[in-house]
């Protein structure tokens, strides 16, 4: 194990690991800073280009967006009122109260110190849970692999239960689209519709790259997202006191790191989730309740420490069973299969290196971050005037080179572009796009792993019955569908009551 983990830091601090590190950390923080952009646009835009690179440094480029964009979105929520992640709408409900105040360096000192905290406790969980969890997937065969991959399908749908039906309408589109091209089982071709480059199916990167790469930058280009350009910054660095007057908070940082970290392993979840639950439970903890929402140090503090937790969260299910817990951790699913590393139980036997300078990485990502803003807090808080439009034609622009690079293929270029104008559609109407990415990605493992179910079970899906876990998974799935059903019923009627009286 100490062999694994020494090889994993020495490639980790490796001069071209280390330049992907901060390069990757630098570019999400740039584009958590900009609100309507987020960690996704910079990861797809980068995903291209990361194909060049080793299996351990394209990681570590796309983990240092993934992470880095989580840090950056709190600085306009603090500074602007305007959340540059979704998740980072929890920091400002006490963050721009602290602004209004005069006290913003204490208010982006909490919401840092709880980034950086929140991201240090859920790799230390990754590194513990990930192994046990891969103890007992290590059992798994196809049913339960069947069995997972639905609940995890059922858990993104749920997530958007107020949009069901739209969200299972996108799964269903993402599966149609996991079964363009060659069957590889019975070599037979679909929906390609007499077209050669079709026969090759439709890749995930133009998917994603187009879905939310193109798709968010014509909102960027269509909508003038900041409300202000006032930024309220009285130096150019963070003031290392208000880092020590936050810490009083401990128990707080490390109660919501917890938090988001739980919430980031659960497929469909993601980072709103984290950050809404961490700031209600240290809210209902506090001994000062009455000064949250009118600006509270440990409010911003508990919102980042539970967003920030999800990345190592989300890693979790993605390394131990393939199964990615949103769209940000599809693309990194992306970055595995492409290099034909297939993430599962049986991963950490035969990638320990890969795996030890993913963690290590990752606390390096961390640690990055948390200096890079320290240092440069007021040129980042600056980025929020570079102008949309300007933004917008560079990350197209960069997106088409990127796309085209991977198989210099004037195809895949054609997909991102429909895909775009599909994605501009889809966010334009409030439709939950994630659903159709986990559609994309789940479908060709749904479809594998059920004809070896049915295989297995000599054409009959009663084999699941027989198999303890699969019975515990179908259980928890169904509890999963009726329990939410259930309240917003009882909701329902509790609310026809009231409006009776």
């Amino acid at each position: 194990m100490f062999e694994h983990l020494h090889a994993g830091l020495l490639a980790a601090v490796s001069m071209s690991n280390l330049i992907a590190l901060f390069f990757g950390t630098f570019v999400g923080i740039v584009v958590g800073i900009l609100p309507g952009l987020g960690p996704m646009v910079g990861m797809v835009v980068l995903l291209p280009f990361s194909f060049a690179f080793s299996p351990d440094v394209a990681l570590s480029l796309l983990l240092g967006v993934f992470c880095g964009g989580y840090f950056g979105g709190a600085v306009p929520a603090v500074l602007l009122r305007t959340p540059g992640v979704p998740s980072s709408l929890v920091t400002s409900f006490d963050g721009y109260p602290l602004t209004q105040k005069g006290e913003a360096q204490t208010a982006l000192s909490a919401a840092l110190l709880g980034s950086f905290g929140g991201g240090v406790i859920s790799v230390v969980i990754l590194i513990f849970l990930a192994p046990a969890l891969a103890h007992v997937a290590a059992s798994f065969g196809p049913p339960e692999y069947f069995a997972v991959a639905v609940f995890g399908v059922v858990l993104v749908v749920m997530a958007f239960r107020e949009q069901f039906a739209r969200g299972i309408m996108l799964l269903g589109l993402g599966f149609w689209f996991s079964t363009v091209g060659i069957d590889g089982t019975t070599l037979s071709e679909r929906f390609c519709f007499g077209t050669l480059s079709m026969q090759n199916g439709l890749d995930i990167v133009p998917i994603c790259l187009g879905l939310f790469g193109i798709g968010q930058t014509l909102i960027l280009v269509e909508r003038d997202i900041m409300k202000t350009n006032d930024i309220k910054l009285s130096r150019s660095t963070l003031d290392f006191s208000a880092i020590v007057k936050v810490l009083k908070y401990w128990k707080t940082l490390i109660r919501s790191g917890v938090i988001g970290t739980f919430v980031g392993l659960l497929p469909g979840t993601g980072s709103i989730l984290a950050s809404f639950l961490s700031y209600d439970v240290a809210k209902r903890l506090s001994k000062e309740k009455e000064r949250f929402g009118k600006g509270t140090p440990e409010g911003c503090l508990a919102s980042e420490a539970g967003n920030n937790a999800v990345p190592a969260g989300a890693m979790i299910p993605l390394l131990t069973l393939g199964i990615p817990g949103d769209a940000l951790s599809a693309v990194l699913l992306g970055v595995f299969t492409i290099n034909g590393i297939y993430p599962g139980p049986l991963l950490l036997v035969k990638e320990p290196v890969l795996i030890s300078t993913i963690y290590i990485s990752m606390l390096l990502i961390n640690v990055v971050a948390f200096l890079m803003l320290i240092i440069w807090l007021r040129p980042f808080a600056m980025i929020v005037k570079v102008p949309g439009k300007l933004l917008a034609v560079v990350i197209m622009v960069i997106s088409m080179i990127g796309i085209y690079a991977v198989n210099t293929r004037l195809f895949d270029a054609g997909v991102a572009i429909a895909m775009g104008v599909l994605g501009y559609i889809l966010l334009r109407m409030g439709w939950p796009v994630v659903t159709l990415i986990m559609g994309v990605v789940l479908g060709e493992i749904m479809e594998n792993r059920l004809r070896e179910t049915l295989s297995l079970g000599d054409g009959s899906l009663g084999i699941l019955f027989q198999r303890p876990i699969c019975i515990f998974l179908i259980v928890l799935t169904s509890l999963i569908i009726l329990i939410p059903f259930v309240l917003d019923i009882r909701k329902n009627i509790r609310n026809k009551k009231l409006n009776q009286f």
